[in-house]
């Protein structure tokens, strides 16, 4: 039996303005994956590039495939370069770290919310 059963390999798909899917590659490593996904972006007819992660299992000789990475013009910034986009001079947030705010925010809210309430209750439990 071989040391690595478990082979990974990196298909780029692109999907088409017209709406028509294509397989552009396939690379041995994410990074690369990664460029040639930049690099399909580019081309103004490509409207979004998915990368499947192909595993093969020589011991059950089954392969999976999933997809892992959606990249269009509007993520691409953000999934390349981290929080803050590299955009025209505006310092624009990523979806993930908007989200990540959202939530913060709530949490605080109903914090607030719940002491409110209990300071209420006590203060009508003192008054009696």
């Amino acid at each position: 039996m071989s040391e690595n059963p478990l082979r990974k390999t990196y298909t780029i798909m692109v999907t088409r303005t017209t709406g028509h899917q294509m397989e552009l590659e396939t690379v041995q490593e994410y990074g690369a994956a990664m460029e040639s996904a930049k690099k399909a972006l580019d081309n103004t007819n490509n409207t979004e590039i998915r990368i499947v992660e192909n595993k093969y299992d020589d011991a059950t000789r089954k392969e999976k495939k999933q997809v892992i990475k959606i990249l269009n013009r509007d993520n691409l910034a953000s999934a390349t370069t981290g929080a803050v986009r590299a955009g025209k001079g505006s310092g624009t947030l990523a979806p993930e770290v908007m989200s990540r705010m959202t939530k913060s925010i709530i949490n605080i809210s109903l914090a607030v919310t719940v002491l409110i309430l209990l300071g209420g209750i006590m203060f009508q439990i003192l008054n009696q």
